[in-house]
């Protein structure tokens, strides 16, 4: 600052000992003509260093510690425009001692003209130095205005250019923004937004409460920083509405994110057995020639498949397919957890699921993935153990559920397949964990006998 000043006011002093010397010299030589020009030189020195001081006084000391920033480019041009429009003012009327009126009345009619022809431009101009002056928005926030929603890439005097999820840009005068009222959605915050669904007014709050916040929490990129919450919207004939409060980073995520959720909303309701309302019309339609009922999906073709049932019989596994529930899951949705609790055992139906573990930094990588036939969580069923490994669904995939119960009543009626349970179990952990070298017949009879003492403890059967 002090550099930019030091210019005209040093030429300011010089010009000033020129003028007062030529005063008292008063030299014959130099005419009246000069004298006057000298002094207009010096009255602009004097103006400019008294502008750029009242620049720094009110744009770099008080804007900055009244707003917190410094004072936009655009507000520094119009106080520059406005300080040497009134040093040419009184240059050209105090010094040169000429008459403003034939120049004001010019200029009266030209600045009709000009404000009825440039009247939408001088609005946005205007418009735009008080959006440069307030900022209530900064380049990267979302803006909502009317129906226009996207980040803000660039501010200019006329316009501001918004980047919508199309990824078409749009570009909105200023004094639509002025005008219109705008909600922003601030980069660098943490954005609310609320999703509203329907569910059957049988089902406990608590219950569908649980199963929302879960849902919403595991939601790729909603906000770790705040909980989401789940809330009682409002009653209706049919259904109650409930709420989902979750917080965001980047607004421009919102309808992805609520799409995602919206879907695993309907994958949890459905392994929940719990039907989204929505308003039905039954029609009854007799067939009088007895069409043939359809079969549902063959899950014993698929357990028989499995290695670790090869020990039953077949009537055992039709036992156990006749007790299995499927359950859907939705694309990157997590099934099992590390650390989680459980004792039943999943096959795959259909799709595929892949293997995750944490590496030392803590991001997840992923060392299987699993096709149909294949089994999840094998020792939580057999053991109680808990689950060891992250389980997350690759696409669309359907699983089938076998349940402790289940396995118990097998046992308690044939306990030798307690020993061929634990013999299987043996040879896949063995597998599973990758040693190094394969294990003699001793060894693996050992690893099954301590398989087997765990299986018959927690079926209670020792």
């Amino acid at each position: 600052m002090f550099r930019r000043m030091s210019i005209p006011a040093v030429l300011s002093a010089v010009l000033a000992v020129v003028y007062i010397s030529v005063r008292s010299l008063n030299p014959a030589w130099m005419d009246q003509q000069t004298r006057i020009f000298i002094l207009a030189a010096l009255t602009a020195a004097v103006g400019i260093t008294i502008l750029r001081l009242v620049n720094f006084i009110l744009l770099d000391l008080v804007f900055l510690k009244r707003k917190g920033r410094e004072a936009p480019q655009l507000l520094r041009m119009v106080v520059s425009i406005i300080g040497y429009s009134a040093i040419f003012i009184a240059i050209y009327s105090g010094v040169f001692d000429k008459s403003l009126s034939g120049v004001l009345a010019t200029s009266a009619v030209l600045t009709v003209i000009l404000g009825l022809a440039l009247q939408d431009t001088l609005g946005n101009f205007f418009a735009g130095i008080s959006l440069h002056i307030e900022q209530p928005y900064q380049i990267g926030d979302a803006l909502h205005v009317a129906e226009v929603v996207g980040k803000v890439e660039s501010v200019t005097w006329r316009t501001t250019a918004v980047r919508t999820n199309n990824n078409s840009l749009v570009v909105l005068p200023n004094s639509k923004i002025a005008r219109d009222p705008i909600e922003v959605y601030s980069l660098n915050a943490l954005n609310r937004r609320v999703l509203r669904f329907p569910a059957p007014s049988s089902v406990r709050p608590e219950t569908i409460i649980r199963i929302a916040g879960q849902v919403a929490a595991s939601t790729p990129k909603v906000s770790v920083e705040k909980t989401p919450v789940v809330r009682v919207a409002e009653f209706s004939d049919s259904n109650i509405t409930y709420e989902i409060l979750y917080w965001l980073a980047d607004y421009m995520w919102a309808h992805e994110i609520e799409a995602v959720m919206r879907e695993r909303l309907w994958y949890s309701f459905g392994r929940a057995g719990i039907e989204i309302p929505f308003p039905t019309r039954h029609v009854l339609l007799e067939n009088r020639q007895g069409a043939e009922v359809e079969s549902g999906p063959d899950f014993e073709s698929v357990l028989a498949g499995v290695d670790i049932l090869k020990p039953l019989s077949p009537r055992e596994l039709a036992e156990v397919a006749g007790s299995a529930r499927s359950y859907s899951f939705a694309p990157g949705e997590t099934i099992l957890r590390t650390g989680d609790t459980g004792d039943s055992m999943f096959v795959i139906y259909r799709g595929q699921a892949e293997v995750l573990t944490a590496e030392a930094a803590g991001s997840p990588r992923q060392v299987a993935v699993l096709k149909p036939g294949d089994i999840i969580g094998e020792m939580g069923l057999f053991t109680g153990e808990t689950r060891s490994a992250d389980v997350r669904a690759v696409g669309e995939l359907e699983l089938l559920e076998i349940r402790k119960a289940t396995i118990h009543s097998l046992l308690t009626e044939n306990r030798v397949l307690a020993e061929a349970f634990s013999l299987i179990i043996g040879g896949r952990q063995a597998q599973l964990d990758r040693l190094s070298q394969q294990p003699t017949g001793e060894e693996k009879v050992a690893a099954g006998e301590t398989i087997l003492q765990r299986i018959l403890r927690f079926f209670s059967l020792t």
